[in-house]
């Protein structure tokens, strides 16, 4: 321990010396080192003991920014702003205690105004443009919270404006709306986030159009513009024009199939297939009743009477033989009555078949197939075998009407040739770019190499001559015995340079030839 202590001592009565035998870039090296080191521990203590700050608010209006900053400072809070003044910031530890208050606070009216929590209190003395009044600022702060919880969107104004009732028709005007979007950085809204923001209002106000909705951002951007299906004629050209896409996919569809056959047969580029396809997109709904000729006995009830013996026989019903005081002239021996009645009742037998044909039905199609002959060699038999594979890959009907025509032409291949040319001549540049990058970079880094070989070596020899020269200029020692004698910093410095030599002598030898060349 005693013996570190005194190595400890030695060295720090070494530090002056050793400071002096720097050189003045070493010293002022080492002075704007230690300045900098203090510098950044006085900014890191500071940065350590300032109290974490956490988001309280984000994306305020400057009035509302100020009210809730002089309600922080009555309640001697911490905060601090940001994003000029828009953001609120508070010790991490008080966010949530500090939000709850604040938004408990109904006098800060963060946000907007009141919504329909302004009829929650009854004012008698209200008249009815007041209620209407009320009626239509609630509606609108409730419309603007709700579209503020678009994640695109920052703060919304909605201005609705409701005319009067009337009793007369030609009198009444129609309700809108216009509605100021403030958007967060580097977002857009698409048509269908603007779509549900117009229907969201127009539904939400009694009689209103979403044509008669206006959407702005806060650079004065028409967002609404976009919504062109909001007209009836556009929404008929729109659907016209995905009809067409439609029908150009089916189209693309079936000619891919056809390339893809074809090639697989005749080669890359040897044919070509164009299809024209003739799609129903009208709606067919029928209902066909049909009744059949047998009924279905639903009832039936049979009467069935008998009499026998002396007496009138009854007689059938009517005045003559049931009005007292006529009496009914008839037989006075024996009788014999009898009279069987049946009634069947029969359902009609009704089929009901409802049919719904979908849009999109294949009504005809027509394909055209050109196969080059490459100079006549393409025979007929080959055409039709050609002719009768398209027919199938396309499921090709005669009832229907489809036409479809192969032919056998010579096709123009001096553009490919000269294709071929310019690819194969840029392939040939684009290697020679690349091997002569190749070939600049391994330059580059052979220069760089022997750059800092050599000045490693230029290094390895000042260190080298400034411990020979510190050897040189160290008074000799007398040997002495070891357990007698300190090592000084003398020897210690000849050891070091003798186990220098012994490590490096070649680097030795060549300083020591270079020194006595100066001589």
């Amino acid at each position: 321990m005693a013996e570190e202590e005194r190595a400890t001592a030695v060295r720090v009565q070494d530090l002056p010396e050793k400071w002096q035998q720097l050189s003045q870039r070493k010293k002022i090296a080492a002075i704007v080192m230690a300045v900098a080191i203090i510098v950044t521990l006085f900014f890191l203590g500071q940065a350590i003991a300032r109290p974490r700050m956490a988001l309280l608010f984000t994306g305020l209006e400057p009035v509302d920014a100020g009210r809730i900053a002089a309600r922080l400072q009555e309640m001697n809070v911490q905060y601090s702003l940001d994003d000029e003044g828009r953001t609120i910031l508070v010790r991490q530890d008080m966010v949530d205690d500090v939000r709850i208050q604040l938004a408990s606070d109904e006098s800060l009216n963060i946000g907007g105004g009141s919504g329909f929590e302004l009829f929650d209190q009854t004012n008698l003395g209200a008249t009815d443009f007041n209620r209407r009044m009320d009626y239509l600022r609630a509606l609108q702060e409730e419309l603007r919270r709700t579209i503020v919880r678009l994640d695109e969107v920052e703060q919304a104004r909605v201005h609705l404006a409701l005319p009067e009732p009337s009793v007369f028709i030609q009198d009444s005007a129609e309700p809108s709306a216009s509605i100021v979007l403030a958007l967060s950085p580097v977002s857009r809204l698409d048509s269908e986030r603007v779509r549900g923001i117009v229907h969201l209002v127009a539904g939400s106000v009694e009689n209103m159009r979403p044509e008669n909705v206006t959407v702005i951002d806060t650079t004065g951007n028409i967002l609404s513009d976009q919504l062109d299906n909001l007209d009836p004629t556009k929404q008929l050209a729109e659907a016209t024009m995905a009809q067409l896409d439609i029908k150009r996919s089916f189209e693309k569809e079936l000619e891919r199939r056809v390339q893809v056959m074809l090639e697989r047969i005749l080669g890359p580029g040897q044919a070509i297939a164009m299809i024209t396809a003739d799609l129903d997109f009208d709606s067919h709904e029928s209902t066909v009743i049909t009744f059949d000729s047998e009924g279905v006995p639903r009832s039936q009830t049979i009467t069935e009477e008998y009499f026998e013996g002396a007496g009138v026989v009854p007689g059938e019903a009517g005045a003559d033989s049931n009005i007292p005081g006529y009496p009914w002239v008839g037989g006075t021996g024996d009788s014999t009555y009898e009279r069987y009645d049946e009634t069947t009742n029969y359902e009609i037998n009704e089929t009901t078949e409802r049919q719904i044909r979908a849009p999109g039905k294949l009504v005809q199609l027509n394909a055209s197939v050109v196969v080059n002959d490459n100079g006549g060699q393409l025979s007929q038999a080959q055409v039709r075998q050609i002719s009768e594979a398209v027919e199938a890959a396309l499921g090709y009907q005669v009832g229907r009407g489809d036409s479809i025509s192969v032919q056998g032409m010579s096709f123009d291949t001096s553009h490919q040739e000269d294709a071929m040319l310019a690819m194969e001549e840029a392939a040939r540049r684009e290697m020679i770019e690349r091997y002569v990058t190749i070939g600049a970079i391994a330059l580059a880094a052979i220069i760089i190499f022997f750059v800092i070989l050599r000045a490693f070596r230029a290094w390895r020899e000042r260190q080298l001559e400034a411990e020979l020269a510190a050897l040189a200029s160290a008074p000799k020692i007398q040997e002495e015995p070891a357990e007698e004698m300190e090592e000084t910093p003398q020897q210690r410095l000849h050891k070091r340079v003798r186990d220098l030599a012994e490590r490096e002598p070649e680097s030795v030898a060549h300083l020591i030839r270079a020194w006595l060349a100066e001589e």
